[in-house]
């Protein structure tokens, strides 16, 4: 087009002859030939760039596709919390794997990458788990196994292995994925829920006790052997009821009423007796039960569950009991009245014998009283009554009448005195027993009488009722008295017990053999009691004795009854306080400690009535 332009150019262009023309034009014509040949190859260049471009940019975006797709697909594998390793289908080393395999065998990627099982030395059997490989990729299959490792980081590992070959489009495997999850810890936990579980079966199949688990609705999810056989059922016939469909209306109620107190409060019930009867009435027992709530591992109650032991052959021992023990109570009241009377004539017998040795000294000293005499004065007077002045100033024997008068004054004096204190002795004594033998005639009636009394006057009335048997057979006394306050009493129980330990004493210095016998009485005070210790230097007791010495009808005197020191303890112990020995063994003396209260909590004034002194001396007694 731009030749023709130039051919039909105006006149003023420059034309060429014929010749030059033709060789012009049809240079022309080449060279738009080849021009034209030129554009349409730049075209067709041009459009084969712009395909170029597209395929480039579409390459480019599927290799960014495919470069997110991997860093997506990397990091899914690295953050996946199981183990992950892939490995090459020829000789199955490994050629990828991500941090959990890492940490599961404490293998470092570097270190593992090349390496197949063999190289590594994880697993004990590598030539098996090796043939598994090769059996997942020849069967194009998911392969599943357990297997062991000797990881590095945790030791030995129990792992389930899932096996699985990547194929490519034409199914060809191209790699083998194997995923490993450690299954120790499941495995260690369901092996301890599997003993657990066994424990609980062996429990429920073997105890003699009621064992049950109910829901919310009080409805049997579980229950032992013996609670099946108790009624008469299997498990499915009894998973699913409640105790209304078993047992009688009464206890159902009863049994409905705790377990949904249970699951409203949390409260556990226990040590509940209950009686258990049929749903016909018949099967009656009964139960000691204990029920609790039942949790889920989050703390919530979703039910209850309680364990009921029989005792109905302790409810009918306890029946019988009661019975025996009624028996018992009238027997021992009995006994107890035999036995008070014999402590009392026990004492009664202590304090004759200090009566006893009272009357003989004043029979001795009548017999010697040496007044007879005055009758002998009285003939010689009678006989010199003609010259009685002549006799008393010049016979020699009326001249000693006088003196010898002189003489048997003070002597009559002195022997009244002594048979006076006798007398005495002897009047307390009486007294003292009549008040035992009328304690004891009233024993069922009489109310003891409360008195402020002095401990140490108490120690001397017990002293001076035994001093004559003390005196005869030398014994010396020494007394070591503390101040100590009043103390509120029956003053003849207290004398009772102090004159049997004295006695005792006696008995044990006499055994003793020792020349000086010696009887210490000391009074003392331990915060609100009254102490009275009686010591002695006598024959002692031996360890074996030492627990059973006021044990009823013991006794290591020859003639003894063993009544006194049985009756001392309960009669104590009637006072609210004790009696109590010590003794370093044969042969080094003992030592007897009367406690009582000096200061009771409830001090009623001289001579108040309080409860009677024979009912609590018969409590004590029969506690004993």
């Amino acid at each position: 087009t731009a030749f023709e332009m130039y051919l039909n150019s105006p006149a003023d262009i420059q034309v060429l002859d014929a010749p030059s023309w033709w060789t012009a034009r049809h240079t022309l014509w080449v060279v738009g030939g080849l021009g034209t040949v030129l554009l349409v190859s730049l075209g067709w260049i041009s459009a084969l760039r712009r395909q170029v471009r597209r395929q480039t940019r579409a390459l480019e975006q599927e290799n960014a596709e495919r470069k997110r797709a991997e860093i997506f697909l990397n990091s899914v594998l690295q953050n996946l919390p199981v183990a992950v390793v892939i490995k090459e289908v020829k000789d199955l080393r490994i050629v990828m794997l991500n941090k959990a395999y890492e940490e599961l065998t404490g293998i470092p990627k570097a270190e593992a990458l090349g390496k197949n099982d063999h190289d590594l030395a994880l697993q004990p059997m590598a030539d098996a788990s090796m043939k598994h490989d090769r059996e997942s990729i020849t069967s194009r299959k998911l392969f599943e196994t357990e297997e062991e490792l000797n990881t590095r980081s945790k030791g030995k590992r129990t792992v389930e292995k899932r096996k699985l070959p990547i194929l490519d489009e034409k199914g060809q495997p191209l790699c083998l994925m194997a995923i490993l999850e450690d299954t120790t810890q499941r495995k260690q936990a369901q092996a301890e829920l599997t003993y657990e579980r066994d424990l609980l079966r062996t429990l429920l199949d073997n105890s003699p006790d009621k064992i049950y688990f109910k829901d919310t609705r009080s409805r049997y999810l579980r229950l032992s052997k013996s609670t099946r056989e108790q009624l008469g059922v299997q498990a499915g016939e009894i998973i699913g009821k409640t105790d209304f469909e078993l047992f009688a209306e009464s206890y159902a109620n009863c049994s409905f009423g705790d377990e949904q107190t249970i699951l409203a409060t949390g409260a556990p019930l226990l040590g509940k007796i209950e009686r258990e009867v049929g749903i016909n009435g018949d099967g009656e027992r009964w139960m000691l039960t204990s029920k609790m709530p039942l949790r889920d591992v989050d703390g919530k109650i979703i039910g209850t569950f309680g364990i009921s032991k029989d005792i109905t052959a302790i409810k009918e021992a306890e029946a019988k009991l009661e019975a025996v023990h009624k028996q018992l109570l009238d027997t021992s009241r009995l006994t107890g009245m035999a036995e008070v009377a014999t402590s009392v004539l026990h004492n009664v017998g202590n304090v004759l014998n200090s009566a006893n040795v009272s009357t003989s000294i004043v029979k001795d000293k009548i017999r010697r009283w040496r007044g007879a005499n005055l009758s002998k004065v009285v003939a010689m007077l009678e006989a010199h009554g003609d010259d009685l002045g002549a006799f008393l100033t010049s016979d020699p024997t009326g001249k000693q009448l006088p003196q010898f008068l002189s003489a048997l004054a003070v002597h009559t004096a002195k022997e009244q005195e002594e048979v006076l204190q006798e007398l005495t002795s002897l009047a307390g004594n009486m007294e003292h027993i009549k008040e035992i033998v009328s304690m004891q005639q009233n024993y069922a009636r009489v109310y003891g009488v409360v008195e402020a009394l002095s401990v140490t006057d108490l120690v001397e009335d017990s002293l001076r009722m035994n001093m004559g048997a003390l005196d005869r057979h030398g014994i010396q006394v020494i007394r070591d008295y503390d101040p100590v306050p009043p103390v509120l009493m029956d003053k003849h129980k207290v004398l009772q017990i102090l004159i049997n330990l004295i006695s005792n004493a006696k008995y044990a210095l006499d055994a003793g053999g020792l020349p000086q016998k010696i009887l210490t009485l000391r009074v003392r005070r331990e915060h609100d009691m009254a102490c009275i210790l009686v010591i002695d230097n006598g024959i002692g007791i031996a360890a074996e004795n030492l627990t059973k010495i006021f044990s009823y009808g013991f006794t290591t005197h020859k003639n003894g009854h063993g009544f006194g020191l049985h009756g001392g303890a309960l009669a104590a112990k009637a006072l609210d306080g004790s009696l109590s020995v010590q003794s370093e063994g044969p042969g080094k003396g003992a030592t007897f400690t009367l406690k009582i209260p000096s200061q009771p909590a409830d001090e009623p004034s001289r001579g108040t009535l309080r409860l009677p002194q024979h009912e609590r001396f018969q409590a004590a007694l029969i506690q004993s």
